[in-house]
């Protein structure tokens, strides 16, 4: 018997309000919008990290990173020498759940923080890995990987059998160079201000002053984009701005081309079609650029999913989390034996308040619980650059510019309790971790 089709789309580095059914003012996602008007939209869904590699794997176990042991993304002890934690292998995923039954499953993805060999690939048939190491500032055919035919042609092979696709792309995350078009599709400066600073530098003095600082900051896009712009300048971050809102309409563009293919083979009323992404972006709204931090601009995320046996036209206002996208899929599909996990199914939220709580860590950028009402933040080790623990009433600040510590420590100790809480609910054993090395 035919079951549902599942295609996971994630994109990198992707923040939910740059996009226009998010309230967000640019046209940078007219297909998403309509995906959205056609299926579930999840207004308020959290990640549990603001980093890569702990966030997918938390999307593709349903287990906080404690439990799943992807703590952090790729490090690095040098400019060649890249370690990795490893998934342990008694960790069923996503895939090898749909594996055993009876899918046939493919990820065409960019790499870099959802390497395979962390135990991304598991349960996958084919995965796909087209260059997309982000460290540095390489323009890599990798990062387009959705406008690659290769997805649409794998769909088509396997139109007639039950399959799961997951797609990932790099094609949002810093450093932005979308196609040329899209350069200048908002702001029409934005590509003489950046990109030719950045990329198309003429003379040998200016690449050789970008080659000197990628060594020194081992490629670190961070360093590099604070090289070239003034976070004090509006002007410079507003053209940052419109550099990734241009790449999210390119990726927009990208996914109209893929939801072509699956109308045109007669699969949109028999395909589960999940939109969402790792984590956000910063834009100096805390004194930073890139993703380092566990402001909401991080860990709110899109999530979106269109099913058959779903209402259509729904816009769900409560907290969700990415740990719930799994036994959500798995529900859909109506496969009721699955291991133990932190998320649960969202099919309900609809028509109740699921009362979810929505936590994140990582080894390095301290942790975050939040309720409707409450976030608070707070270093895991003493070695963590956060000058103090933070508090703030989202109710009344919602742009987390108010810290409330002093204020309220009280309610401060009550959230770090019902982290605690949150992380240990489940009874499941953390993993052994596994250290592995790539020469790059």
């Amino acid at each position: 018997m035919k079951k549902l089709n599942v295609i996971l789309i994630g994109i990198d580095t992707l923040r939910a309000d740059h996009l226009g059914c998010y309230g967000y003012n640019r046209l940078t996602s007219p297909t998403i919008d309509e995906l959205a008007k056609k299926g579930v939209i999840f207004k308020n869904c959290f990640a549990q990290a603001p980093a890569t590699a702990p966030s997918f794997m938390s999307i593709m176990t349903s287990r906080y990173p404690t439990y799943h042991g992807i703590g952090e993304n790729i490090g690095g002890t040098g400019r060649v020498i890249c370690r990795m934690y490893a998934l342990d292998p008694a960790i069923p995923t996503l895939a090898s759940i749909l594996k055993k039954n009876g899918y046939q499953t493919a990820a065409f993805t960019t790499g870099g923080n959802v390497h395979p060999l962390m135990g991304f690939g598991r349960g996958f048939d084919y995965y796909s890995v087209k260059h997309g190491w982000t460290g540095n500032f390489r323009l890599d055919a990798g990062k387009r990987i959705l406008l690659s035919d290769d997805p649409r042609r794998w769909i088509r092979e396997n139109a007639r059998e039950n399959f799961f696709l997951f797609l990932h792309t790099y094609a949002v995350h810093n450093p932005w160079d979308p196609p040329k078009r899209y350069r200048k599709f908002f702001v029409p400066e934005a590509e003489e201000r950046l990109i030719v600073p950045l990329f198309r530098n003429k003379t040998k003095a200016d690449r050789a002053h970008r080659k000197q600082l990628s060594e020194q900051t081992r490629g670190d896009t961070y360093h590099t984009l604070h090289s070239f712009v003034n976070p004090e300048k509006p002007e410079d971050v507003d053209c940052l701005k419109a550099l990734y809102d241009g790449a999210i309409r390119y990726v927009d563009e990208c996914i109209a081309a893929l939801l072509e293919t699956v109308n045109a083979l007669g699969l949109s009323e028999n395909t589960i079609i999940v939109f969402t992404s790792d984590h956000g972006e910063e834009f100096m709204e805390h004194g930073m650029l890139s993703h380092l931090q566990l402001y909401n601009e991080l860990l709110r995320v899109p999530l979106i999913i269109r099913a058959p046996n779903l209402k259509k036209s729904v816009a769900v206002d409560q907290i969700v989390r990415s740990i719930d996208i799994l036994p959500t899929i798995l529900e859909l599909l109506h496969i009721r034996r699955i291991p133990p996990v932190h998320g649960v199914s969202l099919i309900p939220a609809s028509r109740k308040n699921l009362n979810l709580l929505a936590i994140a860590e990582t080894e390095t950028r301290g942790c975050a619980v939040q309720n409707k009402k409450y976030k608070y933040i707070y270093p895991r080790y003493k070695s963590y650059k956060i000058r103090t623990d933070e508090l703030y009433d989202l109710e009344k600040d919602p742009e987390e510019k108010n810290n409330i510590l002093f204020e309220k420590p009280r309610i401060a100790e009550k959230m770090f309790s019902l982290f605690e809480e949150e992380l240990h609910r489940e009874n499941l054993t953390p993993p052994r971790r596994k250290i592995m090395y790539l020469i790059k």
